[in-house]
């Protein structure tokens, strides 16, 4: 006779102890439940889920704007290079007094690194008195590269606002602090050659970004209003010259924008080579291309005498 199985009416927690996979058929039920109640709810939140948006981490650099401070351009004096190899000295007290009012304030009076605003820079500044360290090298040629470019990654920037001699005249001064390499006439070459010194220097007039936005927006907006204007005479004039331009014209009041504001200081072999390269972006249509050079010239003196 086979031996039946006892059935418990307890649970013997000893015998799963031996037999831990019994425990299994207890709380599997449990996990079911569990995996349908987490089924549901993703289906609930799934179309949420499906359109969320991770955000850019990405720097969007074209909304970036550097603004440029006003300054007033101009040709700055060629240098008397004789100063770099014999300085005088009226010339290096002028040195002193420009480094007193330009350079202080971070290498100090004395120039040993421990001006006013050294405090809150790293690296420090340069301490003249010392020939360690010297990010470009000690020679003229070196220290004129420094103060003319800046350092990258530093508090020592580019002194573009003061003239060569100024320049000169500073690093003079400079190096009075202490002994410095000979300027010998491979210095003066090269330094003409690079910064052509003897030449003048030709500074730029600068306006701020923003400024000229504006400005170019206003210019902008001033063309576009005068070839509406114009489009519109073109449109109501039934004369053989108009009508030739119209009937060759996809977007007349585009064609006399384009000739306004790229094309009416061309000649008419520079409007003709322009025109035949992408007629539809000027505001023609592409059949424009098939006419004859007599009829591109009439088109041409139209457009140059409507719009003055």
């Amino acid at each position: 006779m086979k031996n039946k199985r006892k059935i418990e009416s307890e649970i013997n927690f000893k015998a799963l102890l031996k037999n831990p996979i019994r425990l299994f058929g207890l709380v599997y039920i449990y996990f079911i439940a569990i995996a349908i109640v987490i089924g549901l709810y993703y289906l609930d939140v799934m179309n949420a889920t499906a359109f969320n948006t991770v955000p850019g981490t990405s720097l969007d650099t074209l909304n970036i704007v550097r603004e440029i401070e006003t300054k007033v351009g101009g040709i700055k004096p060629a240098m008397d290079l004789t100063l770099i190899s014999n300085p005088t000295a009226d010339f290096i007290a002028v040195g002193k007094t420009k480094f007193e009012t330009t350079c202080a304030s971070c290498h100090g009076t004395e120039g040993k690194g421990d001006g006013v605003a050294a405090a809150a820079l790293n690296p420090k500044p340069r301490n003249f008195h010392s020939a360690e360290g010297w990010t470009n090298g000690r020679t003229f040629y070196d220290i004129y590269k420094t103060v003319n470019d800046g350092v990258p990654g530093t508090g020592m920037t580019a002194y573009e606002f003061l003239s060569p001699k100024d320049r000169v005249a500073i690093i003079q001064y400079i190096r009075t602090l202490a002994d410095f390499p000979l300027v010998t006439d491979t210095d003066n070459k090269k330094l003409d050659e690079t910064y052509k010194l003897a030449a003048g220097v030709i500074d730029p007039n600068n306006i701020p970004i923003a400024k000229s936005i504006t400005l170019i927006s206003n210019e902008n907006q001033k063309i576009v209003e005068l070839a509406d204007s114009l489009a519109t005479l073109v449109i109501i004039d039934n004369g053989t010259n108009a009508v030739l331009l119209k009937s060759n014209a996809d977007n007349i009041e585009k064609v006399v924008y384009t000739y306004i504001s790229k094309l009416n200081k061309k000649d008419f072999g520079s409007f003709v080579q322009i025109l035949n390269n992408d007629p539809v972006a000027l505001g023609y249509k592409a059949s424009v291309v098939n006419l004859s050079s007599e009829d591109l010239k009439i088109i041409y003196k139209y457009l140059k005498q409507i719009s003055g």
